[in-house]
């Protein structure tokens, strides 16, 4: 018997190789039809025998290309077509109100880069070889359908050889649009420290040979510039941290392939198959024990002070090169200021980075969207992200039929203050972008504005509701509150650490109650006050406040996060008169004079700039200033790196979390709901002469030990934590051990760090949206 099918599939289908994946079953399988694309996905019509459609179906379902990733999959009956004899590719079509979902860049696979290497193929080591499978795709789109001319590759016009693969739908490369070779394609350079080129017949021998010689180059890759230098050699390191002002923040480190990986780190198999997976992140892993400091080894300054290390494998065709040759590890960190975007053009570069290079590998591949690496830790055998951008974002997901929004309606959710990102919600879909930067400066500010209009213009649309947080100084907010002004738009604002918890909940599409514990640095309360250890009862429609620290005055405002003696201070001044404070041991250690702790005490008594937090992450800060781990922070997180880090080494070798000298600090709850602090002060100032590492890992057991017995006390409720303090990796490891797998919401695709707050926002409003007109 003879049949017609209709199929309709959404989700990942473009620029993944999926029409040809159709015409080559279609074909095995003696079938007619045709295939085409849109901006709503894949539409496929099959005619054959129905054991032939059957056979179909099971490729279709189970055997799809490597890059696809399928949402939507439906299958109707459509009348036979008697006069049909073949199977054929239709052209894509352009249309308003795009449901496909944006695919994202993807590294060099197994063929290409076997080609790169082999003598006789035409792609012998050329550096932008790719497939349908693997190479550019977010990083260079204009627009949808993604196709060509909509691309950067637009004026990059394909040879006979390259035209003939990219039309056969039998080849690997039948529209691969960023398809090319030595004879047609983008092309390296080699440039001079001021941006002028350098005439020579190698440009990647030049970029080898200066890299060798211990300087600093930038390398243009696939979504920006890398400043790159070599790894192994602490010079080196040293001066692209002091041109670059960056005096301690780890550096990652990119390693030709898993065996030099192995020599630099130890992992489990969740961690090595996050490494070589084809998103390629930096996988944040145990540093090995080095016996030498030969050439494949990693300067100590790489990493000053942590256990971990940065690790990533090259994704590009012109990094495997790189480092194939080279022979030893690479820090590749991306080129920007602190908190800027990555920059992705030589002009920007040359103004901003001009005194931190000597020279610049540069190509005429242009940029259209930055997108910065990806960062992950595995904890527990699963994934938690710290930043997500190339390979991983954008990310679209599928909207609950609940609550997918009429055509006319689009909520945009504008995220946070720092690692900000955007999100949207519009028909059956939701797509948040690529990691966007901190707003506190015009190139992340402008970044904003361009990722909004670029998905904007892609998917054709325009918010009709703005969600932001309440923090009436974050860049995002005053940008909602612009524009919906400017709009007459509805504008709702998302409690800071109430999204944190919403986020978790959107990706497991959970509505509520949870017991959610947002532990972080700084997030504005309802109260006005500085939030960030908080423990909520949460669905939502809204949350209810049980626990929180006792707030403590910040010294000096922002300065006490750069300063963390100051918080350590307030959390003595509670506890202690001036004169005792000025009588301990404690200014000395902290390397104050006693006028100095007047001065502090003066501006803690009377409230000036030092208002109060409840913040988890300040209370770190005041552990890490006790232990003599860090009296002065460079970058965000540092204290809770210093302190894991430092607990770390304290460890007994069956790594079973106990410490060769064991000491418990307890956080207790107070009957008004306080989290106390009181005791661990007292603890702090009085252990001086205790194990620094069993102090550290004593903090940490005892936030484990306080979110036990209180999720102990809510026994019915899922549980949730978010908040950068919980990327800590041995306060995690911990809580496995005190509460059931089965209760614990966790992340796989979403960030616990701010960089989530727009999904959690969006989660908010579409559930708020339900019940209004903006609803279907």
């Amino acid at each position: 018997m003879i049949a017609r099918q209709h199929y309709q599939i959404g989700g990942t289908v473009q620029g993944v190789g999926f029409r040809p994946f159709v015409y080559r079953h279609a074909i095995e399988n003696q079938l007619t039809g045709n295939v085409l694309n849109d901006a709503d996905g894949v539409f496929i019509e099959v005619q054959g025998p129905l054991e032939a459609l059957a056979q179909f179906e099971q490729a279709m379902r189970h055997q799809l290309p490597p890059l696809a990733k399928v949402d939507r999959f439906e299958i109707t009956s459509h009348p036979v077509i008697d006069t049909e004899t073949e199977f054929s590719i239709i052209a894509s079509q352009a249309k308003q109100g795009a449901q496909v979902a944006l695919a994202t860049d993807k590294a060099s696979c197994p063929e290409c880069l076997a080609e790169i290497g082999d003598p006789s193929s035409r792609y012998y080591n050329y550096p932008f070889t790719n497939c349908t499978n693997c190479g550019p795709r977010y990083t260079i789109i204009r627009d949808l359908p993604y196709d060509r001319p909509l691309t950067a590759m637009a004026e990059f016009e394909m040879c006979p050889e390259c035209a003939k693969e990219y039309q056969d739908p039998l080849n690997r490369r039948y529209h691969a649009q960023p398809v090319s070779c030595p004879n047609c394609g983008p092309k390296l350079s080699w440039r001079s420290a001021d941006g002028k080129p350098v005439e020579c017949k190698a440009p990647l021998q030049q970029c080898i040979d200066a890299l060798a010689k211990g300087q600093v180059i930038a390398v243009k890759g696939l979504g920006g510039y890398h400043l790159m230098c070599d790894a192994s050699n602490e010079l080196a390191v040293a001066t692209l941290r002091k041109r670059k002002h960056r005096p301690s923040k780890p550096l990652a480190v990119m390693v030709a392939n898993e065996t030099a990986a192995r020599t630099l780190v130890q992992g489990d198999d969740a961690e090595w198959q996050m490494l070589t997976s084809q998103e390629r992140p930096v996988v944040i892993m145990r540093r090995q024990a080095q016996t030498d400091n030969g050439p494949t080894a990693v300067a100590a300054n790489v990493a000053p002070g942590i256990d971990r290390l940065g690790v990533f494998l090259p994704y590009t065709p012109i990094h495997q090169l790189l480092l194939n040759q080279l022979k030893r590890p690479l820090v590749a960190t991306s080129a920007n200021l602190s908190g800027e975007p990555v920059i992705t053009e030589l002009e920007p570069l040359l103004a901003k980075l001009g005194s931190v290079v000597d020279g610049i590998l540069d190509h005429d591949r242009p940029i259209l969207n930055p997108c910065d690496d990806s960062v992950v830790q595995v904890v527990c055998g699963r994934p938690q992200w710290w930043r997500l951008a190339r390979g991983i974002a954008p990310q679209t997901e599928p909207l609950p039929p609940s609550l997918s929004l009429s055509d006319d309606h689009c909520i945009l959710a504008v995220g946070a203050q720092q690692k900000n990102r955007l999100s949207l919600a519009f028909g059956s879909r939701q797509i948040t972008s690529p990691h966007i930067g901190d707003l506190d400066n015009l190139a992340t500010e402008t970044y904003f504005e361009h990722t909004l209009e670029q998905l904007s213009r892609i998917y054709q649309l325009t918010p009709s509701m703005v969600v932001s947080d309440r923090h009436p100084g974050y860049g995002s907010s005053q940008w909602a509150q612009q524009y919906t002004h400017a709009k007459q738009l509805p504008l709702l604002q998302v409690q800071h650490h109430y999204a944190h918890l919403l986020a978790v909940m959107a990706e497991h599409q959970h509505t509520g109650p949870v017991l959610g514990f947002a532990f972080d640095g700084t997030g504005l309360g309802d109260d006005g006050s500085l939030w960030g250890g908080e423990v909520l009862k949460a669905d939502v429609n809204g949350y209810e406040r049980l626990h929180h620290i006792k707030p403590f005055r910040l010294i000096g405002g922002e300065q006490a996060i750069k300063q963390p003696y100051r918080i350590a201070l307030s959390l003595m001044f509670e506890q202690m008169s001036l004169e005792q404070v000025q009588a301990s041991c404690w200014p000395k250690r902290f390397g104050l004079s006693s006028s100095q702790v007047a001065n502090l005490h003066r501006m803690w008594q009377r409230g000036i700039n030092s208002p109060y937090s409840s913040s988890m992450g300040r209370l770190f800060d005041a552990v890490a200033a006790w232990l003599g781990v860090c009296l002065n922070s460079d970058f965000d997180g540092q204290t809770g790196m210093m302190l894991e880090a430092i607990a770390e080494s304290g460890l007994s070798g069956d790594q079973d979390l106990t410490c060769e000298t064991d000491v418990e600090l307890k956080l207790s709850v107070t009957v008004d709901g306080y989290i106390d602090t009181h005791s661990l002060v007292e603890a702090m100032i009085n252990r001086q002469h205790e194990s620094i590492p069993a102090l550290a890992l004593g903090f940490i057991k005892g936030i484990a030990q306080l979110i036990a017995e209180i999720a102990n006390a809510h026994p019915q409720l899922p549980l949730v934590l978010a908040g950068g303090v919980m990327q800590n990796r041995i306060l995690l490891e911990q809580l496995q051990h005190h509460i059931d797998s089965e209760r614990w919401l966790w992340p796989m695709r979403t960030a616990v760090n701010d960089s989530s707050l727009a999904q959690g926002q969006l989660w908010f409003a579409l559930n708020q949206s339900q019940s209004s007109d903006l609803s279907n």
